[in-house]
């Protein structure tokens, strides 16, 4: 008697049930005289999953960029990868850099930009360059008072540490023009006195850290140092200095003078916002009149170390060269 189709699907099933790779025995009766089945070929066997390695990227070797630092009244600085703007004699940087700076306290942080200038040492075998002392000449953030900016770019200087004060230097390649470039030793170290000042007549000393470093006004031409606890002012237009001096004003085309009565002050003077910042200079406007013998002396004091006051790590561990 032939088995039903029904019967045969439950043998099928059940051989499979029980992991049976061959052709099912006697599940069908094959007809008489008809070939025998051919058998299943076999499974392929398991291949062994190849195993995938992550590339290991070395860091940066001068600690990668932006970089945050904790200044040291707790606020909180983010600095980005200077862009080189020179490097005069493979000894001079000059560069700028985007910066956030969050005071201690603050609910969120301001942005502005910054130009640096600093001088610089080079180890070709690590690659690197280090920029030490760090000046910062010039900076603008948009949204704070001129003590604000004064405050920020004194934590700039002051919350970067002195063995993070490099940069790669590929990066600087990449901004300057490479056929200018030949590394050179200079022995020696810089041990020059400090400066003094004598005059035997009336004479004002205006105290500048470092060079001055010139933060525009909002809506003015004229623009401020930061840096010192004078009025002085920069007259973008016509490049002169103008100094303060109680009721005074004097005038110059370079900073270490000479300095002469400023006579009839720009407009801009008039323009200066009517905040706090400007209270002063804009109560001694237009400025008393002063003949050329009742001109003080003025010298400018630009003070700053040259090198730093002890051994950085990087510094004993790098050879550096000029």
């Amino acid at each position: 008697m032939r088995r039903s189709r029904s019967h045969s699907a439950v043998a099928l099933v059940t051989c499979l049930a029980f992991g049976i790779s061959g052709p099912v025995a006697n599940a069908t009766q094959a007809p008489a005289g008809s070939p025998a089945p051919k058998a299943a070929a076999a499974p392929p066997k398991p291949t062994t999953p190849t195993k995938t390695v992550a590339a290991t990227v070395p860091p940066p070797i001068d600690g990668g960029w932006p970089r945050a630092y904790r200044t040291p009244s707790g606020g909180e600085l983010l600095l980005h990868q200077p862009q080189v703007a020179s490097w005069e004699g493979e000894k001079r940087m000059v560069a700028y850099a985007a910066v956030s700076y969050k005071p201690n306290g603050a609910t969120k942080p301001e942005l502005g930009t910054i130009t640096i200038e600093a001088n610089t040492k080079v180890s070709l075998e690590e690659r690197l360059v280090r920029f030490t002392p760090l000046q910062v000449t010039e900076a603008h953030f948009d949204k704070l008072s001129r003590e604000q900016t004064r405050e920020a770019v004194t934590e700039i200087v002051d919350g970067i540490p002195e063995n993070e004060r490099v940069i790669a230097l590929d990066r600087v390649l990449a901004n300057v023009d490479k056929s200018q470039i030949i590394p050179k030793e200079v022995p020696g170290l810089k041990s020059d006195p400090p400066p003094i000042f004598y005059s035997t007549r009336p004479a004002i000393l205006v105290n500048l850290d470092g060079e001055a470093i010139w933060s525009p006004i909002r809506d003015n031409d004229l623009k401020t140092a930061i840096n010192t606890n004078w009025d002085l002012f920069l007259h973008e237009p016509t490049k002169t200095f103008y100094l303060r001096n109680e009721k005074t004003f004097l005038k110059a085309s370079d900073l270490d003078g000479p300095w002469i009565p400023a006579g009839k002050l720009p407009k801009s003077f008039s323009a200066l916002p009517t905040d706090d910042n400007w209270k002063e200079v804009r109560t001694a406007l237009p400025g008393q009149q002063i003949s050329a013998k009742n001109v003080p002396t003025v010298f400018v004091s630009r003070k700053h170390p040259d090198v730093p006051s002890k051994p950085t790590p990087l510094g004993s561990l790098v050879p550096w060269m000029r």
